[in-house]
């Protein structure tokens, strides 16, 4: 173990965050190793008598006062929009730029237009969430499945898109998880 390993697993000890058999290990080393005690003791100086939290229950109405809280920051900006000449075209791989929308991190989902150079792909992939997907111009073939302007498609929670192509090039609209 590096000094620095001894430094941070010495720092996690003294915060708490260390869970029981770990903690048991440590307190093991701690008899043996000195060098191991001095770092503790630094530690416990620099955090001046920090205690760690203990496991307690929220008082139950804190879940409801914590909601509440969330509802009023979502409602707090009732509108959003966003431009056509706003924001960058980020490059994500190969003939293949991610313009970013709006993120909800209520549901943990984002919306976001994608654009795909002619003959661009993009890898067979997994859904943790739904994923909503509108063609907005030119192509996209997603294994078999082609669509066009206009088509929309949903992708399952959990379901694994074969390769995505585009021949001619294609922007889509992408509303899925945060990724």
């Amino acid at each position: 173990m590096s000094e620095y390993d001894a430094d941070i697993l010495a720092a996690e000890y003294i915060l708490g965050v260390l869970d029981a058999e770990q903690s048991r290990r440590f307190e093991q080393r701690l008899e043996q190793e000195p060098a191991l005690r001095a770092e503790v003791a630094r530690w416990e100086a620099l955090l001046g008598g920090f205690e760690t939290a203990t496991e307690e229950a929220p008082p139950a109405e804190a879940w409801t006062r914590l909601a509440q809280a969330l509802d009023r920051e979502e409602t707090a900006v009732p509108f959003h929009t966003a431009r056509l000449q706003d924001g960058d075209w980020v490059p994500i791989g190969l003939g293949v730029e991610k313009k970013f929308l709006y993120r909800d991190s209520m549901t943990g989902t984002e919306s976001s237009l994608y654009r795909l150079q002619p003959g661009a792909c993009i890898e067979a992939h997994r859904h943790a969430k739904a994923e909503e997907c509108l063609v907005l111009q030119g192509d996209l073939t997603i294994g078999d499945l082609r669509l066009n302007a206009g088509d929309y498609h949903v992708a399952g929670k959990g379901t694994i898109h074969p390769v995505l192509r585009s021949q001619s090039g294609t922007v889509r609209f992408v509303r899925g998880a945060i990724a």
